[in-house]
């Protein structure tokens, strides 16, 4: 999450009546209060418990930042070229929040999130677009807000099919219903998204053939974020997951070894399908269903309460203990 580093505009008033808004949004139509956002075996929570899916964050990211009014706040207001690991736990860690939390956890979660970007606000640099120079941009304008949450969903169903099985379009018009609770806890307006899957996915198209831009600022990040040598493997895999127009423009490989690569990745995690859910399945979706099952006053497998225990010491990255307690354990954080 983003951390302000100069000196921030006055907050009006509209951010934190949207905020609002879409909190009604979310508790009206959330599972309750024990289950959180999601049902155990909605749509939702079916695809991401995939531990493969983490795969599907990188994509979304460089989709993210290809929008030039998010490439200038991460730029201007990210630690990212200086912690980069923890604020790629902090990410994994809100999304299995959002996701697998109960109500409260994801609320508290996703104001945090809304109350920080509520201070990434100015005006985008030539760095970051020529041709849009000096117009205004705030992190929760609904319009910067709706592509984010777009990258998210899209990504995870691409990363999901690629990995796990295809979907018909009953199912991704489920998830893509579902996944509105997560974007209003964030404080995206539902009535701001695409009224439909059909729609959703014009929009998606539109975005990324007349849209998106890969400005100075948004080649930094990316630099920053392929990097390091172990996110070697992660840039073939993530580039075989982006839109083709968009795979070589950022500069991810993407040649007759590349795409061989990527085939041996996606070999590598489809053979996760055959494993047990205890193996299988993230840690975070454990901790829901043990949580669930104790609410309804029966038993927790063995398999959880390990998980659990486990999370509670801060040994275990895909759970849902705060990142600040794993990255005390473990170093680069």
């Amino acid at each position: 999450m983003p951390g302000a580093r100069e000196s921030i505009p006055p907050i009006s008033q509209k951010d934190p009546q949207q905020w609002e808004r879409c909190l009604a949004y979310a508790r009206e139509h959330a599972e309750g209060p024990v289950e959180g956002l999601f049902a155990q075996e909605g749509m939702v929570r079916r695809i991401w418990r995939e531990g493969a899916m983490l795969a599907a964050i990188p994509p979304a990211v460089v989709l993210e930042v290809l929008l030039p009014e998010v490439a200038e706040g991460v730029g201007k207001f990210s630690d990212y070229q200086t912690k980069l690991m923890a604020r790629t736990r902090r990410t994994v860690y809100a999304t299995h929040a959002l996701v697998f939390g109960d109500l409260s956890m994801s609320i508290e979660v996703g104001e945090r999130i809304f109350q920080i970007h509520e201070r990434v606000r100015g005006s985008i640099s030539s760095r970051s677009s020529v041709t849009r120079r000096g117009e205004r941009y705030r992190a929760n304008d609904p319009a910067a807000m709706q592509w984010v949450f777009a990258t998210l969903v899209k990504g995870a169903l691409t990363t999901y099919e690629a990995v796990v099985m295809p979907l018909d379009r009953g199912e991704r018009a489920r998830f893509y219903e579902e996944s509105k609770r997560w974007g209003a806890v964030v404080g995206l307006p539902p009535e701001q998204l695409p009224l439909n899957w059909e729609s959703f996915e014009r929009y998606f198209e539109r975005m990324v053939e007349e849209r998106l831009e890969l400005g100075e600022m948004a080649r930094d990040i990316l630099r920053v974020l392929f990097g390091p040598p172990y996110m070697r493997g992660a840039a073939r895999l993530c580039a075989g997951l982006l839109p083709e127009r968009w795979r070589s423009a950022v500069g991810l490989p993407w040649d007759a070894e590349a795409k061989r690569a990527y085939e041996r990745a996606l070999g590598a995690l489809r053979g996760a399908r055959h494993l047990p859910p205890a193996l299988r399945y993230v840690p975070a979706w454990h901790q829901a269903a043990a949580r669930i099952e104790a609410a309804r006053g029966g038993e927790v497998s063995r398999t959880t309460r390990i998980v659990q225990a486990l999370d509670a010491r801060g040994l275990i990255p895909a759970g849902l203990a705060p990142p600040e307690r794993i990255m005390r354990k473990s170093p680069g954080g």
